[in-house]
């Protein structure tokens, strides 16, 4: 099974391709903006260095955050407009989440700016605390921390290839309200 995932949360932009869980062909190129532009051309590419014709891909992964708000909009949107034709699940994967599959036992922070962090155990979804929460849990945990872990998207097509995509959707976790407001000077709902 050929499994394409994709990143644009942070200042990467990344694309991997995964047959049967060993990687055919991977990108990443660190752009800290432009992920809109570039992902598209950087998909094609990476599936004609691979030999691959979009129909033969039968899942998309996706991580789904924490990241940017745009940065985050930009590979969602793309896998499922990618997805669309053919109708492939699109399987979302957060960071944290992620993280954790080879270190159950670890808690994973991930600082998503302003005095707030991330944080998650395995088999739990993660939450947004402050600093002081953060430290607290992490003072209190017998277990590894993984801080910041980076993004493996080869993990992330394993999992997609597995997963079911009911218990995976691609859903954003921005963590916190946009910093955009609505007219008037309205705060948007959180969206997290």
């Amino acid at each position: 099974m050929l499994v394409l995932g994709l990143d644009t949360t942070g200042r990467d932009c990344s694309a991997c391709l995964s047959r049967d869980d060993a990687v055919v062909a991977q990108a990443s190129e660190p752009l800290g903006r432009g992920h809109a532009e570039r992902l598209a051309p950087m998909v094609v590419e990476l599936l004609a260095s691979a030999g691959v014709v979009p129909p033969e891909i039968a899942r998309l992964a996706v991580i789904t955050g924490p990241g940017s708000f745009t940065g985050l909009r930009v590979a969602l949107s793309y896998a499922k407009g990618f997805a669309l034709p053919g109708r492939l699940p699109v399987i979302g994967v957060d960071r944290l989440s992620l993280a954790l599959l080879d270190a159950p036992d670890a808690l994973a922070v991930v600082d998503i700016r302003r005095g707030d962090m991330a944080v998650a155990t395995f088999g739990a979804p993660p939450r947004v605390v402050s600093q002081e929460e953060a430290d607290a849990l992490v003072a209190a945990h017998s277990g590894p921390v993984l801080r910041d872990p980076p993004i493996d998207l080869a993990a992330a097509c394993r999992l997609a290839r597995r997963a079911v995509p009911a218990e995976h959707p691609p859903v954003p976790f921005y963590g916190r309200a946009p910093d955009a407001k609505l007219p008037g000077g309205v705060t948007p709902p959180s969206a997290a």
